[in-house]
């Protein structure tokens, strides 16, 4: 705990403290409860460990990286095949990148869709060195014909690789580090690359919808589907 604290400021303890009663709370919620199910279904067939959550206080990040984020909690894939269905893309053209992976779950998930490459990236090196022992377990087990790529760096400044990308948010992180990824994508789209972002537990919609650079192609209860603007390729 001690570590936690050390050299914090009043405002950033408070912050951080908010964060954790508002983690500890949502683990008792009914679909805290769904998702471990599901967490146990996925990890008992593949024999990884993608389960649980973890608040980032208690990660080895850098601090002020750490307060523009969240804690993780594994994803479940469900948005994921209905947005790929609606953006009715051939996925082994594009590269699948999860911003905030995480232990890597859907990183497998996209994997094991078909995309020509899965990628995730993760600034906890904790949940890195997880990530990268159920990519092994996974690819050994036969879940996909070709290995996830796991990436330890910051998601704000991680540079897309050349070609079409479908980018995974799930509300990993606050509108800072959200601007920074969405600065890179459209970065990308400017120089004629085809992008997708699906932003699953979309809290900060305005991200994208500020200026109008993003076009929501489909809006759901928990997710949302965009397509860069015209005006930002």
């Amino acid at each position: 705990m001690m570590r936690r604290v050390e050299g914090r400021s009043a405002r950033e303890i408070a912050t951080l403290t908010l964060k954790t009663l508002r983690h500890t709370a949502s683990s008792f919620s009914p679909a805290a409860a769904r998702a471990r199910r599901a967490d146990q279904a996925f990890d008992r067939r593949w024999g990884t460990d993608t389960g649980g959550t973890m608040n980032l206080s208690a990660l080895n990040v850098a601090r002020e990286r750490a307060l523009l984020g969240f804690g993780y909690q594994a994803s479940n894939g469900v948005a994921l095949k209905d947005a790929m269905k609606i953006a009715a893309i051939d996925p082994a053209r594009f590269t699948f990148i999860d911003y905030g992976s995480g232990k890597g779950r859907v990183v497998m998930i996209a994997a094991a869709t078909g995309f020509g490459r899965a990628i995730g990236v993760e600034f906890a090196p904790e949940l890195h060195e997880v990530a990268l022992t159920n990519a092994d377990r996974f690819a050994a087990a036969g879940g996909a014909a070709r290995r996830c790529e796991m990436v330890l760096g910051d998601a704000g400044s991680y540079a897309p690789p050349p070609g079409p990308v479908f980018a995974y948010i799930y509300n990993s992180f606050g509108p800072v580090i959200l601007r920074e990824v969405l600065e890179r994508l459209e970065q990308r789209a400017a120089a004629g690359e085809e992008i997708i972002a699906l932003y699953v537990n979309p809290r900060h919609r305005n991200a994208f919808e500020d200026e109008d650079r993003w076009h929501v192609v489909a809006d759901r209860e928990d997710w949302v589907l965009y397509r860069p603007a015209p005006a930002a390729r």
